[in-house]
C-alpha cells in the first residue's frame, strides 16, 4: 500500500501538491507594507511572545515605518520587519514564538545572506542554538536601550544626582509658571509647531526626526501615545510623549523643547506624572552621536540593554 500511494505522489496527478507541500518551508517571504489592519496581530505576537524592545511595537513601527523603509512579515505567531534603509538583506530579528522565528530565519536564509539588527542578548543565544557557527556578530553600541527607574529619576537623591537636581532646579527656574497640558486633539496641533520651530533651528537638518514626530502626533490617540505640552509663563516651550512597551514600562520617544535650560526638567515633568505601576523608563539608544550619548550616561541609567548585528555566513 506504501508504494501504490508514493507511486501516486510521485507519477499521479497529486505530484504538483505533493512537491508544494515539499517545498512549502523554502518559499521565499513577502512583505507587505505596515498598516493599521495589522496592528492588533502585531501587538498580540509581541505581547504574548513577551518582548520588551520598543522597536517592535506596533506605535514604533508605524511612526518609523516611512524613515525606515519598514515592511513586515507575519506567520505562525511570529513577524519579521525589512529594514530597508539599512540595505537589500536587513532586518530586525524575528519576533514572536521560537518555532516561528526559526521558520522565517529558515526562509531567509535559504534564498538571500540576511543581516539582523536588534539582536538582544537572549537573541544571539537563541541563533547561536539553532544556527551553530553560521552567524557572526558585531556588538552595536549606537544601539544599546538606555532603561532608567521612574523612582530615582523623581526623587534625584544623593551625591551622582546632584548634576540633574540641578538641572530641574534651572529649568523650573526659567519660569514663574508651568502649565503641563495632556496632549489631545485639541492641542497636537500646537505640538506640531513646537516641533517645526525646534527642527528648524537646529544646524543640521538632517538630524531632525520631522516625519517620525509628525506621524506619531497626527495618529497621537490612534497610537495610544501619551505625553503632555509645557506652556513656561503662558508660552509653549516643549512637548514629551511616547507609548507604554507593558504597563510597568514607558517608552519616551520624544522630547522637544524651545528653551535649551529646560530639557531634563521636562523630561523630569513627564516621570512624576507617570501612572503609579511603571518602574521603567526606556529613553531609546543614542545613534552614536556623541552629544546624545553624553546627555544619556548623565542621566544616570539602571541599565544599558546591550543589542548585536547578526550576519549569516553563507
Amino acid at each position: 500500500m506504501c508504494c501504490r500511494i508514493c507511486k501516486a505522489n510521485i507519477f499521479g496527478k497529486g505530484v504538483a501538491a505533493f512537491l508544494k507541500t515539499i517545498d512549502a518551508t523554502v518559499q521565499p517571504l513577502k512583505f507587505i507594507p505596515l498598516s493599521w489592519s495589522l496592528a492588533e496581530e502585531i501587538e498580540a505576537i509581541r505581547k504574548a511572545s513577551g518582548n520588551v524592545q520598543y522597536v517592535y511595537t506596533f506605535a514604533s513601527l508605524f511612526v518609523w515605518k516611512e524613515t525606515e523603509k519598514y515592511e513586515i512579515c507575519i506567520g505562525n505567531g511570529a513577524f519579521v520587519v525589512k529594514n530597508g534603509a539599512e540595505g537589500e538583506n536587513a532586518y530586525l530579528f524575528p519576533c514572536g514564538s521560537a518555532k516561528g522565528k526559526k521558520e522565517l530565519i529558515d526562509s531567509l536564509i535559504e534564498y538571500e545572506t540576511p543581516v539582523f539588527y536588534s539582536i538582544s542578548d537572549e537573541d544571539k543565544e537563541f541563533l547561536e542554538k539553532e544556527y551553530p557557527d553560521r552567524f557572526s556578530f558585531a556588538e552595536r553600541r549606537e544601539d544599546f536601550i538606555y532603561l532608567y527607574d521612574k523612582k530615582a529619576q523623581i526623587e534625584l537623591k544623593g551625591k551622582d544626582y546632584k548634576r540633574l537636581r540641578h538641572k530641574v532646579n534651572q529649568g523650573r527656574e526659567a519660569a514663574q509658571e508651568w502649565v503641563y497640558e495632556p496632549i489631545d486633539a485639541s492641542n497636537v496641533e500646537r505640538a506640531l509647531a513646537i516641533n517645526k520651530i525646534w527642527a528648524e533651528s537646529l544646524e543640521d537638518k538632517a538630524s531632525a526626526d520631522v516625519c517620525a514626530v509628525e506621524t506619531a502626533l497626527n495618529n497621537f490617540t490612534r497610537l495610544s501615545m501619551w505625553g503632555f505640552i509645557l506652556k513656561a509663563d503662558g508660552e509653549d516651550t516643549a512637548f514629551v510623549a511616547g507609548t507604554f512597551i507593558t504597563p510597568e514600562i514607558f517608552d519616551l520617544c520624544f522630547c522637544k523643547v524651545l528653551n535649551k535650560r529646560c530639557g531634563f526638567f521636562a523630561k523630569w515633568a513627564l516621570y512624576c506624572e507617570l501612572p503609579e505601576q511603571v518602574h521603567t523608563v526606556d529613553s531609546e539608544e543614542d545613534l552614536g552621536i556623541e552629544g546624545i550619548r553624553s546627555h544619556k550616561l548623565q542621566r544616570m541609567p539602571k541599565e544599558l540593554r546591550r543589542m548585536w548585528k547578526g550576519s549569516f555566513i553563507k
